[in-house]
């Protein structure tokens, strides 16, 4: 905690006087997502609060000043403050009665001042730095937290932004994918800002783009309770800001090296049935990085900038588990990052920000086996990725009551493939269990780049009791994809030998076929948003403050025709806190929150749902085989193959507005209650417990309404000219269906509604029940502290956008609800069901120069499904009250919830997996060398080598080579252990 060096006697007994005066009828909960503010009040020794004092900020770095005076009541509110240290003066009547206080200002915190003075001289004060201590705010019921880079870069906290919210109570680390579970909810649900800026991965909003770390000054992650500036997730969000320039400058480098020697592998994993399971024979890893940057005043007083250089390199060796291919995979980026601070006066200021994350990748592939190891090359595989943000902000105050920001930017995100021969894949499900044959190297070629260009604009007027926040923000963003397969010709496509049930609609038995399937989609399409939203923060009472919000929002998805084919206009989301101080003297409070979240259609359904997709299946009769059974390849790279057998067409290419979303869509949204207590524990700790409850309400899935469309055809004695068996449509799963499409092509579309009882598509119920507990701040003079435990349950038939059990990563485009027998038994705990998590993390000092640095959890594991091929004439597929002239699932690959032999195995009642325990560790040494700081890090993550599997296979049905089923002897076995011991080195140097 920074002290005042004025030497003024502190008298403890005006303690929760001077607390009651800083939290008492100040409305402070409005404030942009990129800024603080410092609120309080000024009074006597006697509790009388002082009117017309002055309170004057300093920035230590820009030197711009923010003044203003206590109201009749004694209080003021300083909003909109840039994070970082202040000067404080406190002024009455042209007298200086304190000017040497430095207070630090956290993003979207409001720290508290409240000094009480006696004559011209201050003889108390109440004050928090940074993120080391929050002070309860009665306020806010937001939850979550904010750590600046100078306690992360003390604690053993990779870079990324998942990293710093897997500190938080309530974000689960999800076993799939790279972005986390916050409350339950799926990792696509969550929103990312920086600098105001939405960056969010653009195609499937699955975490963030890439960041070069360095440049980030401050991360506060929210969890529940979420105002209405926020929208487009129902998950939580995580906000940032950037570093800038101050009069000083400033020059750092700092070098990160994580050996390959100091790689722990983990064991290989063995499958029951003889095989590997995960091959980490011969596996190692290594990543270096540099940090350069240099900051500070262009013109002193007025203009700032920062600017940051960050090479990288990443390097992995591995086999597969197959045993049969060796990969070294390296990663290169020279990523950089510039800021611009003009402070055109002391209520106006300018910001641009810039950067870059571009990178490119090399998988260079060899042969592999077990006795010999890496072989002879197989082809090399090249891409890049990465794009460039830019964005202006200005904040201004027009008034002392009336202020406003607005921002406009641009983020650009690309990738591509770039294939260096042009030989398809090819797989043989028959002889190698689904591993890869001949010598092809890239079998899916993709070009995709998306711009996504936002305007933002907020405003703050302060109105007697009342903080009062409105404003507009809208996104464009254009989608450009083109993917399509590998191969010359005929060659073209995915070729795949194995054992196929039979498809009678298309004239398949059953048997062993070569499979060619080709799957083109391209063009350019759009997702747009736009809302309003406007809240107000009114002290109601001394003690009580209600916080009201209401956002309103459209969100338009259009297709390669350039229509729209979804339209959600008119979502209201209304956000309530209601928060009481039960003391009176701002040490504690209760409060409940409750709010609504919509989330939008992702540009990923654009692109499956809207960009014009072929999808063509061809079934071949075997043709020349290899002595060992597998086919023999042609000098095109394609199998030998005989006579034609069938052909599928899942989908023609068509893009029809009017059929591939329901007339009658409806938004995704979720609701959230909470219920909370959080209490200062002596000088210097908070505590708290939180109970939540979020409930899905409604969801948006893409279903095959084929099955169901053609009883209705038969019903209404429509003929099927169009030829298309598939109809994949965006619906809301339990709500009836209307969609237009002209089947018998006689240029009138034929009007088709189905009820909710016709397609049996159950209600897409998830729901997330938590009790958290929380304890942070310093715990000694020596020990900052952060701890937690929460007691949760999610449960449904949804985990929503994405399904971490079958690792799909397309979000709206899982097979759930792809047909209702899927969803037979699909009612359970879901994959973020983690029933326990705790969490511990901190910095110990060990003494002035040495740093210890800790994060320590402990989660239960995540249910385990079984999945097998959906049996015959049971529950939905039962005669005569079969959903279908088919039972759709039969065809997909053991995807429904039942055992091998048939029997139910509903969602998530066959066991779980082990708990999960992690342990990083630090030693940072600090010191001073020619006036700059010089630090030495050393990171350990995961020192004990802990290798509990996160991921395993949930498959537990086989098929023999006579049709029949068998169990399955690698159901259960590891598909994904936890993270690797490593070690990170890192010097740096800053003056």
């Amino acid at each position: 905690m920074k002290q005042s060096n004025s030497g003024t006697t502190i008298r403890l007994s005006l303690l929760a006087s001077a607390m009651a005066l800083a939290l008492a009828t100040t409305p402070a909960r409005a404030q942009d997502n990129t800024t603080g503010l410092l609120k309080g009040s000024v009074s006597n020794e006697a509790g009388q609060q002082l009117s017309g004092v002055t309170i004057q900020l300093r920035h230590l770095g820009r030197n711009f000043t923010r003044s203003i005076q206590t109201s009749d009541q004694g209080e003021y509110v300083l909003r909109a403050l840039p994070v970082g240290d202040y000067q404080v003066q406190v002024l009455k009547d042209g007298k200086v009665l304190m000017d040497d206080y430095v207070i630090s200002i956290s993003l979207g915190q409001a720290q508290i001042f409240a000094p009480v003075v006696q004559g011209n001289k201050e003889i108390e004060r109440i004050q928090v730095t940074g993120a080391m201590l929050r002070r309860v705010d009665t306020a806010d019921s937001t939850a979550g937290i904010t750590l600046d880079d100078d306690i992360l870069d003390l604690m053993p906290v990779n870079t990324g932004f998942e990293n710093v919210a897997l500190l938080t109570p309530g974000v689960a680390r999800n076993s799939e994918f790279s972005a986390s579970s916050f409350g339950g909810a799926s990792s696509a649900e969550n929103g990312y800002f920086l600098n105001g800026m939405n960056i969010s991965a653009l195609r499937t909003g699955i975490g963030s783009i890439d960041l070069p770390w360095e440049a980030i000054a401050q991360t506060q992650v929210k969890t529940g309770g979420i105002s209405a500036e926020y929208g487009r997730f129902i998950g939580g969000v995580v906000n940032a800001v950037s570093k800038s320039g101050s009069n000083d400058f400033q020059f750092g480098a700092e070098v990160r090296h994580d050996p390959g020697s100091l790689f722990s592998a983990h064991d290989t994993q063995w499958l029951p049935s003889g095989g590997m399971a995960i091959n980490n024979m011969d596996y190692e890893s290594s990543f270096s990085e540099a940090n350069l940057w240099l900051s500070g005043p262009i013109l002193e007083d007025k203009l700032f900038f920062y600017a940051l250089l960050n090479p990288r390199q990443y390097n992995s060796d591995y086999a597969n588990s197959a045993g049969t291919q060796f990969t070294e995979h390296e990663k290169r980026d020279d990523r950089w990052f510039v800021t611009l601070d003009w402070n055109i006066s002391d209520d106006h200021v300018l910001t641009l920000t810039a950067l870059d994350n571009s990178a490119d990748k090399t998988y260079d592939t060899f042969a592999w086996s077990q006795d010999a190891g890496k072989g002879q090359s197989t082809g090399q595989i090249l891409s890049n990725e990465g794009g460039k943000m830019y964005s202006v902000r200005y904040q201004g105050f027009i008034t002392d009551n009336f202020s406003l920001s607005a921002t406009l930017g641009r983020v650009e995100d690309s990738s591509r493939n770039i294939p260096t021969n042009q030989f398809p894949g090819v797989w043989d499900y028959v002889n190698l269990n689904g591993e890869r044959i001949g010598s092809w190297t890239t079998s899916n070629l993709i070009d995709e780049r998306y711009q996504r260009d936002q305007f933002r604009l907020d405003m703050t007027y302060l109105l007697d009791d009342h903080s009062i926040q409105f404003g507009v923000d809208g996104e464009n963003l254009t989608v450009n994809y083109l993917e399509y397969q590998n191969g010359v010709g005929d060659a073209r496509g995915w070729w795949e030998y194995r054992n196929y049930v039979a498809i009678p609609r298309i004239g398949l038995p059953a048997g062993t076929y070569v499979r060619q399937r080709q799957r083109d989609a391209g063009g350019e399409t759009e997702v747009n948003a736009l809302a309003f939203y406007i809240q107000d923060s009114w002290q109601v009472n001394d003690n009580l403050v209600l916080n009201t919000g209401l956002r309103y929002s459209n969100f338009e998805n259009t297709a390669t025709t350039g229509e729209s084919y979804a339209e959600l206009d008119g979502q209201i989301a209304p956000r309530v806190q209601l928060i009481w101080d039960p003391q009176g003297d701002g040490s504690s409070k209760l409060f409940a929150t409750l709010g609504r979240y919509f989330q939008p259609i992702s540009a990923n359904m654009n692109i499956k749902q809207a960009s014009g997709q072929r999808d063509v299946h061809y079934y071949y009769e075997p043709g020349q085989l290899n002595a060992d059974g597998t086919p023999v390849l042609g000098a095109d790279g394609s199998p030998s193959r005989g006579a034609l057998v069938a052909t599928n067409q899942v989908q023609s290419g068509e893009v029809d507005v009017q059929r591939i979303a329901a007339q009658d869509l409806g938004p995704m949204y979720s609701d959230e209650v909470t219920l909370g207590y959080e209490r200062e524990l002596g000088d210097s700790m908070k505590g708290g417990v939180r109970f939540v409850y979020r409930d899905l309400k409604q969801s948006i899935e893409d279903s095959d309404l084929g099955p169901v469309v053609a009883q209705w055809l038969e019903e209404n004695g429509v003929a099927n000219n169009a030829g298309e068996y598939y109809f994949y449509t965006l619906l809301n799963p339990g709500k009836d269906v209307t969609f237009l499409y002209d089947f018998d092509l006689d240029g009138n579309k034929e009007r088709v509604e189905l009820s909710a009882a016709d397609l049996m598509l159950p209600e897409p119920k998830r729901r997330y029940l938590a009790w958290e507990f929380n304890l942070e701040g310093r715990a000694t003079e020596d020990l900052q502290l952060y701890a937690s435990y929460v007691w949760s349950h999610s449960w449904g038939m949804t985990e929503g956008l994405v399904r971490t059990d079958n690792g799909q990563a397309d979000p709206g485009w899982t097979t759930s609800y792809d047909y209702a027998d899927l969803m037979d038994h699909g009612y359970g705990n879901l994959p973020n069901d983690h029933r326990h998590a705790f969490k511990l993390s901190g910095i110990y000092d060990l003494t002035e120069n040495w740093k210890l640095g800790f994060v320590a959890r402990a989660t239960s594991g995540s249910p385990v499904n079984k999945f097998s091929i959906h049996p015959q004439d049971v529950d939905t597929c039962a005669q005569p009250s079969l959903w279908a002239n088919w039972c759709a699932s039969q065809w997909y690959d053991e995807a429904s919830f039942y055992d091998w032999d048939g029997t139910p195995a509903p969602r998530g009642s066959a066991g779980n997996l082990d708990w999960l325990y992690e342990l990083d560790l630090s030693l940072t040494y600090v010191t001073q060398v020619y006036g700059g700081d010089l630090s030495f890090k050393a990171t350990v993550y995961n020192p004990f080598n802990f290798d509990t599997p996160i991921n395993v296979n949930e498959v537990a049905q086989v098929t023999l080579s006579d049709g029949s089923f068998a169990a399955n002897p690698d159901w259960n076995s590891p598909t994904g252990l936890q993270k690797n011991r490593f070690v990170s080195l890192v010097a740096r140097y800053e003056f």
